[in-house]
């Protein structure tokens, strides 16, 4: 059993083969920057991915985040134009973004980092509406923290705020697992599903979608870490192509790795301090344009500052 997050990736062992209820379009994007979109369509095809009825769209780009200005820029300004599709109308009216994770954790960091650089509104619109540049979209964030620090699940606090203050929409943004270490910090995933937080790490929470919020919810992620079964299986993969090794024997024991204790070992890269800064920096960017009507990225972080 492979863990991933990202819907691309649970279609792929599929191969060409047509899945009943899903639909998978290939394009890109820009130079350098290439785009999935897999549509989940029926229960049939929710039990063969493991993914909810939706939409999901991956964004990948090789020098994603690498220092890379334009293809940083083209990605975010490729996210934003995902989230105004997703969203509809809603993105025109009052948006709340929830940061999902732990700010003490660097891989789970992502969604507190994207918060912090958001430009936020809502309180200019509500204190001070005669100082509004009517370009500005009414936008508010929270990071909520987690579990074993608040000591209330995630999902409580973003109901009781979504029930305070009446979003028309809600964009959570948290961590994601990979099952190919060549997607950390390349990938960007985006869906209209809803999200479980702390999915990506392994402690699955309330789901927060339309369902549970009565609002729109968009989930944004990055995958940040691997697990150490997968890269294990991967590895017993290769070799036993290269050997020749009976697969059937081979798959049983594939079988039972996750069973294995260390098995739900993560692992990211060495620099994930700076991956997550960067993938936080190209989030809120695009969340920025989306959020905000015909501000360019200057103009926002000239606001900000």
């Amino acid at each position: 059993m492979i863990r991933t997050d990202l819907a691309m990736e649970a279609t792929a062992a599929y191969g060409a083969e047509k899945i009943p209820g899903v639909d998978i379009i290939n394009d890109t994007v820009s130079e350098g920057i290439n785009r999935v979109r897999v549509t989940i369509s029926s229960e049939e095809g929710e039990k063969a991915i493991g993914k909810k009825k939706g939409t999901y769209v991956t964004i990948e780009a090789d020098s994603l985040a690498y220092g890379d200005t334009d293809t940083d820029e083209n990605c975010a300004k490729a996210l934003a134009e995902e989230i105004k599709s997703m969203a509809g109308s809603a993105v025109n009216g009052s948006v709340l973004v929830a940061g999902l994770g732990n700010r003490m954790v660097t891989p789970d960091a992502l969604g507190p980092a994207v918060c912090d650089m958001v430009f936020v509104t809502r309180h200019i619109h509500e204190y001070a509406p005669e100082s509004i540049d009517e370009r500005m979209g009414m936008v508010s964030a929270i990071s909520p923290g987690v579990l074993g620090i608040t000591g209330v699940e995630t999902g409580e606090i973003i109901e009781g705020i979504v029930d305070r203050i009446k979003p028309s929409l809600v964009i959570a943004i948290d961590s994601l697992a990979s099952r190919n270490l060549e997607r950390i910090r390349t990938t960007i995933q985006i869906a209209d599903s809803g999200i479980s937080p702390g999915a990506g790490i392994g402690n699955k929470r309330k789901v927060l979608d339309r369902e549970t919020l009565g609002v729109p919810v968009l989930a944004i992620g990055v995958p940040l870490v691997v697990y150490a079964a997968t890269i294990a299986q991967d590895l017993i993969e290769a070799a036993m192509d290269k050997t020749k090794t009976n697969k059937e024997s081979m798959q049983k024991i594939l079988g039972m790795m996750m069973d294995v204790e260390g098995a739900d070992m993560i692992v990211t890269p060495k620099d994930i301090d700076k991956v997550v800064k960067d993938l936080a920096r190209i989030i809120s960017d695009g969340l920025n344009i989306a959020l905000h009507k015909n501000l360019t990225l200057e103009e926002t972080r000239r606001y900000m500052h």
